[in-house]
């Protein structure tokens, strides 16, 4: 049964990670009056970008997704304006720490990589990567924007040019005449075997041949395979580097990827001068489900964490830092990169549904990584806002 009492909204943005966030922040500063609604399923804002903070440590903040972004190619004006603003509020920095190259011998070297290595730097969020968001947030104003944390949208309906969207069992319900969708859940197949949904929300919403544009983003969307994720979480304690520095990552040739099933290692510092590691764990294959997700989640923690010892015993600073290591559970990133088939930016808005999208899977610079995400979110909010 729906809610008695449905809120009203100008727009709402389901996904709080860099993109809606982004999107947020962009119409902020070209003055939009919007009223914006924004739901988020997790506990706060962050998304792929989230920071994990602890209850048993005060002032723990670990990036347990996104590390960072990496600027590879030239900003556009409206995204140079909110990246300064960023950096002269004091939440982002260009991150000065090496990064490292680990070979399929498990030996340590400066790397080379352009992917590792970008011209325009590591940038990261101060201090964590939430910090963005939050920033991105609290500068529109609760006034502006509406917050719905640990909120999931399960049921959307277009109903009289209007939005209407509800969480599972419909306790929750919010009217909105324009939509977007930062994260592709919604709108995309891999949602009835994650969540055991047996309908793809966006496609019940609109049926097919209602909207040509929307059509062609469901079936682009349809064609799309995403990478997944399972992020080790490690506190280190305050290790003794014997002279070693800790890098900032460690980026593992194709070889060593191909060995160990790992992406990178990543280092991030505490404020009492502890230290954290997060360990990219590439995926199995093997399918998730709400039924195997508790077993996988135990298998690649234990498989994650019998692989540090060999991947660190290069370096003496950072194998002795593992005798304090204390595994902290694992991040399961079910869509963490999108790998083909790309949203072209022609159809991040479509005006007949009056939906739009944003992310890191819209066709672009910095297609699949958080400066694309940022990137679009500017994009898609200088759109609506030129329409106006």
């Amino acid at each position: 049964m729906a809610a008695a009492n449905v809120a009203e909204v100008d727009l709402a943005v389901v996904g709080a990670g860099l993109s809606g966030c982004s999107l947020i922040g962009r119409f902020h500063q070209l003055q939009s009056n919007l009223n914006i609604a924004l739901i988020e399923a997790g506990r706060g804002p962050g998304g792929r970008a989230a920071s994990r903070r602890r209850r048993d440590q005060s002032g723990w903040l670990l990036d347990h997704g996104a590390p960072g972004f990496a600027l590879k190619n030239p900003p556009s004006k409206g995204m140079e304006e909110l990246l300064s603003a960023l950096q002269s509020a004091g939440v982002l920095e260009r991150n000065k720490r090496p990064v490292l190259s680990l070979d399929a011998e498990a030996a340590l070297s400066a790397t080379t990589s352009p992917e590792a290595c970008p011209e325009g730097g590591w940038w990261h969020g101060v201090p964590c990567m939430a910090r963005i968001c939050e920033e991105l947030l609290d500068g529109a104003g609760s006034a502006q924007v509406r917050r719905h944390f640990e909120t999931r949208v399960r049921w959307l309906e277009r109903r009289n040019d209007d939005w209407l969207l509800e969480n599972e069992d419909r306790s929750w319900s919010l009217k909105a005449q324009k939509l977007v969708l930062s994260g592709t859940l919604l709108a995309h197949p891999r949602s009835l075997k994650m969540l055991a949904w047996d309908d793809v929300p966006l496609r019940s919403a609109v049926a097919k041949g209602v909207d040509i544009d929307l059509d062609a983003v469901l079936s682009q969307l349809q064609r799309m395979r995403t990478e997944v994720r399972w992020n080790l979480m490690v506190d280190l304690g305050v290790p003794d580097l014997k002279g070693d520095v800790f890098p900032a990552q460690i980026w593992l040739s194709e070889a060593a990827k191909a060995r160990w099933k790992v992406e990178r290692l990543v280092f991030q510092p505490q404020r009492d001068g502890r230290w954290g590691l997060v360990v990219h764990g590439l995926d199995s294959g093997e399918a998730i489900t709400p039924q195997s997700q508790a077993r996988l989640l135990a298998q690649e923690q234990q498989r994650l964490v019998s692989l540090l010892p060999e991947l660190l015993k290069s370096s003496s600073g950072l194998s002795a830092a593992l005798n304090e290591a204390k595994p902290l559970g694992v991040m399961r990133w079910g869509a963490s990169r999108p790998l083909n088939h790309p949203l072209h930016p022609e159809l991040q808005w479509c005006p007949k549904s009056e939906v739009g999208f944003c992310g890191d899977w819209i066709e672009g610079p910095g297609f699949g990584t958080a400066e694309g995400a940022i990137r679009s979110g500017v994009d898609l909010a200088e759109q609506l806002h030129a329409d106006r």
